[in-house]
């Protein structure tokens, strides 16, 4: 054999390997994709009722805790939340503290309490269980 020979199949051999090299690599690229944002309980609640919080009051987001999901934001004198439609007689109660404040009313796609919150923990509930909670 030539060094001739030698040097042409040597250059052949390489550009194989790069030639499987590169086809591997482009087989196995895996598209990553970042998550996408969700939206802010306070972005959810002002879908939702078409409000917003003003700036500098002080406010509870209210995250559900069932396995659902359910939303809500309180403020010292209002609860809003976006919950599922539930069962003529039964309704969603507003603890503070662990003490029963009163019943959310349904109102623009959502559930709405209106009433002074003195306390720390807000709570809303379906009978025994809670839904959503949170604290000022």
């Amino acid at each position: 054999m030539k060094a001739r020979d030698i040097v042409i199949g040597f250059i052949v051999l390489v550009v194989l390997i790069v030639a499987v090299l590169w086809i591997r690599g482009a087989r196995n690229k895996k598209v990553v994709s970042s998550p996408s944002a969700s939206p802010s309980i306070s972005d959810q609640i002002n879908k939702t009722f078409n409000f917003q919080v003003p700036a500098g009051v002080e406010k509870a987001e209210l995250k559900d805790v069932s396995g659902g999901n359910g939303s809500g934001i309180a403020t010292r004198d209002t609860v809003l939340a976006d919950l599922p439609e539930i069962a003529s007689g039964k309704y969603y109660q507003v603890f503070v503290d662990g003490k029963l404040l009163g019943t959310m009313r349904s109102a623009k796609g959502g559930f709405l309490f209106d009433g002074k919150i003195s306390g720390q923990k807000v709570e809303i509930k379906l009978g025994s269980t809670t839904i959503l909670e949170g604290s000022f």
